[in-house]
């Protein structure tokens, strides 16, 4: 799979030339600038209003994601940490007849080219990103892999020296970046790792990684032990303001991985026999604490208010229902991945996952509802004071159960998101394969009632087809990704999409729900040198962050699989809602044809990205 800009050799096409279309589109598209040496980059998330756009740019594949608790959402024992590993959970969750591939691509990397790195091409030093560079980083040193923007102002909040640090000068543009919201005023929040810091051609860093909000630093619990004050994580997920306070939510550690000293959980190649002797004694000098993991439960902090004496440290807002740790490796997660102000209500509702235990660990879908048992801001009052406090309480989302008539039908579920009507959005991800696939599903929940996509919504969600659920605003319109063909041999491409849900969206999506996003921009000025990859966020105004294959001077055609014949790159976009009408792109090649959707086989050279950014905002 391409990563980077690349080369399409020359075909002969049946179409000549650029054939126009005389109407308006819905939408049009912006490229958003980048710096001129960016391989691959993704508008990620957008403000309420917006005004504000954050863009991140990878230098590689990520090995695992940078802002995910939960590896893969599966790795409860934190042993994805070689090649082998990842290989085998492509062949256990994905099915493909290419996991070799897949797995070397996210352990060694790409070329700049953008082939497939393999240990001999990353011993020459030819690769870009991939796990094996962190694991590496102690003797080799560390380039940053992500970095941030929003409105073109780079986002790098943790640059300077700690009060609990290694020793030696840090590295400014060593840290792994990532924006997961931005508000109207711009502010970031988001995670990033420290810089790494060399002694003597030793590199260590300070942390893997903890939240932010704008350059606000997100400490763990002041009554956190062990390792945790120095190297424990959070991540920050988004903000809110609720009953007089700004609340950010996300997770934070609270806990060390279960079982330390098994060796499975070593990353390869490290010269590691255990990561236990970091399990207790934070040292620096110890290789182990560069790698050892943490059991992270949802959590909240007060960016502002009275009594707060230590707001930049994370108060736990629930506990694990099946314990910290369980079974003979797992580390319980969990966390807040959204919330909202449902129905006019003056105290937030989130949702996120948390991991119970049914013979194995399971990560399931939550909502956080307030509590009723006092009045909710005299809770918030207290809770800055008192970690006992509760001020929510954490259910399951009903409707998609991991074990049903006795069997596990999924392995895991989880909430990304909540609007002011109470919808909530997710993905469940199949145990059972599905036309070829370990489908990933997306799935609406409001209330007790709790849906599944399919065909019957929209014909974007064929049968075992995989999507994301990025986002939904306030009009009920929903954004991710979702495969566009139905191999079951390799990673499916896939394209940013949009889903009217319930009777009062606001967009006029010509009687049909769902759409590529692609068939909204087709007749924009300059909307034919891109095809929208992915979609990420969405603004109540309907404006849309996404990402965007793009080819200078536009493609073949304004079909859906039209070819680039020239230099086709991986970019971010911003998708601004207009007045205009909807022209379904054609198909130039043998398709599958569903009205509104778009959905069929790809052009030539047009390639997924799946897997790299996979967080909400």
């Amino acid at each position: 799979m391409q990563f980077n800009k690349f080369k399409l050799s020359a075909i002969a096409l049946a179409v000549a030339g650029i054939p126009t279309v005389a109407n308006a589109a819905l939408y049009s598209v912006t490229k958003l600038d980048v710096a001129s040496n960016a391989n691959s980059a993704a508008a990620t998330a957008i403000s309420p209003d917006g005004s504000k756009v954050a863009v991140e740019v990878l230098s590689g594949p990520v090995g695992l994601d940078y802002s995910q608790e939960l590896p893969y959402m599966v790795d409860y024992e934190h042993f994805i940490n070689s090649v082998d590993d990842l290989i085998s959970y492509c062949d256990n969750n994905l099915n493909y007849n290419t996991c070799d591939t897949w797995a070397d691509e996210r352990w060694y990397g790409l070329k700049a080219g953008g082939a497939v790195c393999d240990s001999s091409d990353y011993d020459a030093g030819q690769c870009l990103g991939g796990l094996k560079k962190e694991v590496d980083a102690w003797n080799d040193g560390f380039t940053s892999n992500s970095t941030a923007t929003v409105n073109g102002s780079s986002v790098n909040p943790f640059t300077d020296t700690y009060d609990i640090s290694p020793t030696g000068t840090p590295d400014p543009n060593s840290t792994n970046v990532v924006v997961n919201s931005v508000t109207d005023g711009g502010i970031p929040v988001g995670a990033s790792s420290s810089p790494y810091y060399d002694n003597n051609s030793i590199y260590a860093r300070a942390f893997q990684r903890r939240g932010f909000y704008g350059d606000a630093e997100l400490m763990p619990a002041s009554s956190a032990t062990s390792v945790i004050p120095g190297i424990g994580q959070t991540n920050a997920k988004g903000v809110i303001d609720a009953a007089g306070k700004t609340i950010v939510f996300g997770s934070a550690s609270v806990a060390v991985m279960h079982n330390s000293t098994d060796g499975n959980k070593v990353p390869e190649g490290s010269g590691l026999g255990s990561l236990g002797s970091c399990s207790t004694t934070l040292d620096y000098s110890d290789r182990a604490c560069q790698y050892i993991q943490f059991a992270n439960q949802a959590a909240v902090w007060f960016a502002s208010g009275t009594s707060n004496t230590d707001a930049d440290n994370a108060k736990i807002i629930a506990s694990f229902p099946s314990g910290t740790t369980g079974h003979t490796y797992d580390s319980a997660q969990a966390s807040v991945n959204s919330a909202a102000l449902v129905s006019g209500a003056t105290e937030p509702t989130m949702v996120g996952f948390s991991t119970y235990d049914d013979s194995d660990f399971y990560a399931r879908a939550v909502k956080f509802t307030p509590t009723t048992t006092e009045d909710f801001a005299t809770c918030l009052t207290a809770f800055e004071t008192d970690a006992s406090k509760r001020c929510w309480t954490m259910s399951l989302i009903p409707g998609i159960e991991i074990r049903q008539d006795g069997n596990i039908v999924y392995r895991y579920t989880q909430a990304s998101d909540i609007n002011e009507s109470g919808v909530v959005v997710g993905t469940v991800k199949n145990a059972r394969l599905d036309s070829g696939s370990y489908a990933e599903n997306v799935f609406i929940n409001q209330g007790t009632s709790t849906q599944i996509l399919g065909s019957g919504q929209s014909s974007l969600f064929f049968k075992g087809y995989n999507a994301t659920a990025a986002a939904i605003n306030n009009s009920n319109e929903l954004v991710g990704k979702v495969d566009v063909e139905t191999n079951r041999d390799r990673e499916r491409r896939q394209r940013g999409y949009i889903y009217g849900h319930g009777s009062n969206f606001t967009a006029d999506f010509d009687g049909q729900r769902g759409w590529l996003l692609d068939d909204l921009t087709n007749g924009a000025a300059g909307a034919n040198e891109f095809r929208i990859a992915e979609a990420f966020d969405i603004a109540d105004n309907g404006d849309i962050a996404a990402s965007a294959f793009y080819c200078a001077g536009g493609y073949s055609s304004t079909a859906h699989d039209a070819l680039c014949n020239g230099e086709e790159e991986l970019v971010a976009v911003k998708l601004t809602r207009q007045s205009g009408d909807i022209t379904p792109r054609p198909y130039e090649e043998k398709s599958i044809s569903r009205s509104g959707g778009g959905l069929g086989v790809l052009g030539l050279g047009l390639l997924a990205f799946a897997g790299f950014w996979r967080r909400k905002k």
